[in-house]
């Protein structure tokens, strides 16, 4: 009996075991299956509502005529939760879809960032939220974290802050991490934290409720919770994010970090310094933001200013914001004469969220960029990566120092060039910059400098070519076409794609203009003309164009498009004219804003003007100067140019050519 009875007891539990990892795994599925319900609600929401803006935007309505129309739409949506509709503002209104919070923003939608904007003036906050914790001097991570949601989306945004990152990186020896465009998501942001001593926000904010938000280009990785917390709010397909988002996903403590936040709104007195205070609690060591909306050229004219005396002077964020305020005002330089603009303001252990944001700051904050507690390593050695680089002359290439061990950090380098009427240098621990100063071949090299002795000397090989000129970058290979452009205003110009030349509209920016490539030649019935072009533009309205003696010939393109060959084929033997347009609407400039054009292959014969070896359309003694550069060693020639300079004939380029091409300039004249 007892047997039995433990048996059946045995039988019991199994079965209990058994059933309980099943009620989990139901369990799981069920949570799976909420999350992706909500998810799929909000996005079904924000599609008929981006159905709704897309009808208005191709009116080309104007703000405030679109912002009213949307919050009509969203009163009338089924899914919007009753009651959570906003106030109605300039730019848009928030509101909720089951619990999750939403907002709709013209201004970050669909305008790049604003001049500046009135503060709006509330009650004063004097609650601290969140804990405060004992400041340190200076990171404990010399990588620098680059944020850019709109980088290749909007033109506005440059690499000016690519090329601060790359620069803060440098002079402290950590790496430069970007997340850009798609990348930049949520997820990716708050797991790239705990390793950077330095973030830097360049994208557009907003200040929503009582918290201020990133704005992201993507919604991927957050959740329904997440949007129910406030830490995200949805906008459609994009996403924004605040300090709380990161204190709630990021992955262990900051590293004292400074958050350099070049965004709008950032630090609004609706925003209650939510996003600093959260920031502060999860280890960052210091804030910066702005009160209002910021110019872009203001934030930059203070971020070169901050950042300079941070990286060559050491100065306390407190000296720093002081010695900038003082040069350049207390509010967005852009405006002066408007104290509404946007204020700078700094968050610390040390700085609380002010009562007034909107005015001038007394900084305290003693976080320094050399300050964090970092433990000597030594250098055991070292490379140059690459060993060897061409450059154009009068352009610059870059040379990383790859140190062993990688994290050696008590050494130096000193840059030097063998010939600096070739090549020059300059740069620190991480990079260095080469520039081409003349045709020819020459080494720069760099010391590893431990104190004062020199351990080490590592070197790169330079080619500096000359930089192809017009003809020379449109012209496919053999072919000697002369290209003109039909006005002065906006020239095509030479640009570099993937180590190529290549020619470019010159209109950039510029609304209601058209830039004209022009080429004329006397064709046979049945030959051809061959060319790649591909254009950078904003879609439907800024547009490349291709034409035979005035007439269109297909498609104009806009858009990103790639490289694509076009051949036309003459029908007759007679003189044609080709263009290459690039034409601009009223406004709006997006991507490079530009078209571009390479390969021209003329399937007949159009015989080069011998002794015009950079191939300007002249001969002079510019290219007697190259030819004989060439025969002393100190400068390279393209197969095309090895052509045009061999003029006596004798299948050798030498000093008797240039003597030749010079005899005729003086000829000539």
């Amino acid at each position: 009996m007892r047997i039995k009875r433990f048996i059946c007891m045995l039988i019991t539990v199994l079965m209990v075991l058994a059933i309980a990892p099943v009620a989990s795994m139901a369990e799981g599925i069920g949570a799976a299956a909420h999350e992706k319900a909500m998810l799929k609600l909000l996005d079904n929401t924000w599609a008929e509502l981006e159905a709704v803006e897309a009808q208005l935007l191709e009116t080309r309505a104007g703000m405030s005529e679109t912002v009213l129309a949307m919050y009509t739409a969203v009163l009338n949506n089924p899914n919007v939760d009753k009651g959570s509709i906003g106030d109605l503002r300039d730019e848009g209104f928030t509101f909720k879809v089951n619990g999750m919070c939403c907002s709709y923003n013209y201004r970050v939608r669909n305008t790049e960032r604003p001049s500046a904007m009135t503060g709006e003036l509330i009650a004063t906050i004097t609650e601290t939220v969140g804990k405060i914790v004992n400041t340190k001097n200076g990171p404990t991570s010399m990588n620098v974290l680059l944020v850019g949601p709109y980088y290749g989306i909007q033109s506005t945004f440059t690499d000016q802050y690519r090329d601060e990152a790359n620069s803060i990186a440098e002079t402290t020896g950590g790496e430069m991490i970007e997340l850009a465009n798609s990348e930049a998501t949520g997820p990716a942001i708050a797991a790239a934290y705990p390793d950077c001593g330095i973030v830097i926000y360049d994208s557009h904010g907003t200040a929503e409720g009582t918290s201020s938000y990133l704005c992201l280009t993507t919604n991927a990785g957050i959740t329904s919770e997440d949007y129910s917390n406030g830490w995200a709010v949805s906008s459609g397909s994009a996403a924004y994010i605040d300090g709380r988002y990161i204190q709630h996903h990021v992955n262990g403590e900051l590293p004292n970090t400074l958050v350099w936040m070049a965004i709008c709104e950032g630090m609004k007195l609706s925003g209650r310094g939510t996003t600093g205070y959260a920031l502060i609690e999860a280890g960052a060591g210091c804030v910066y933001g702005y009160s209002q909306s910021v110019s872009f050229s203001g934030d930059y004219e203070y971020e070169a200013h901050f950042w300079n005396n941070m990286k060559n002077n050491n100065m306390t964020v407190a000296e720093a914001f002081n010695a900038m305020t003082a040069a350049l005002g207390n509010w967005d330089p852009a405006y002066s004469s408007s104290s509404g603009s946007a204020w700078p303001i700094v968050m610390s252990p040390d700085d609380p969220f002010p009562a007034n944001p909107d005015s001038h700051q007394t900084v305290n904050c003693d976080w320094q960029l050399f300050g964090g507690n970092m433990e000597p390593v030594e250098i055991e050695d070292g490379y140059l990566d690459p060993n060897s680089i061409e450059v154009y002359n009068g352009f610059t290439e870059t040379v990383s120092f790859t140190r062993i061990p990688d994290n050696a950090n008590n050494y130096d380098l000193v840059w030097g060039s063998e010939d600096e009427n070739i090549a020059t240098v300059t740069g620190n621990k991480r990079r260095a910059t080469v520039t081409g100063t003349g045709v020819g071949t020459t080494r720069i090299y760099c010391d590893i400098m431990v104190g004062e002795e020199a351990i080490a000397r590592k070197y790169c090989s330079v080619e500096t070519l000359y930089f192809p000129t017009l003809n020379d970058a449109a012209n496919a290979p053999g072919n000697y076409l002369d290209f003109t452009c039909t006005t002065n205003s906006y020239p095509w110009s030479v640009t570099i794609i993937d180590g190529e030349p290549v020619v470019k509209s010159g209109n950039a920016g510029v609304n209601s203009s058209t830039s004209t490539l022009q080429l004329v030649i006397d064709m046979q019935a049945g030959e051809t003309l061959s060319f790649r072009w591909k254009v950078s533009s904003e879609s439907n309205y800024d547009k490349l164009g291709f034409y035979v003696n005035n007439t269109q010939q297909g498609n104009l393109i806009s858009g990103n498009t790639s490289w694509a060959t076009i051949t036309y084929t003459a029908p007759t033997t007679r003189t044609y004219t080709f263009e290459w347009r690039y034409t601009k609407d009223v406004s709006v400039h997006t991507g490079d804003d530009c078209g571009y054009v390479d390969a021209v292959a003329y399937s007949g014969s159009v015989p080069p003007l011998m002794g015009d070896v950079d191939n300007n359309g002249s001969v002079d003694s510019a290219d007697a100067l190259l030819v004989l550069r060439y025969a002393m060693g100190i400068a390279t020639l393209t197969p095309n140019q090895l052509i045009v300079a061999d003029v006596n004939g004798d299948g050798v380029v030498n000093s008797s050519d240039a003597l030749a091409i010079l005899r005729g300039v003086l000829v000539s004249k």
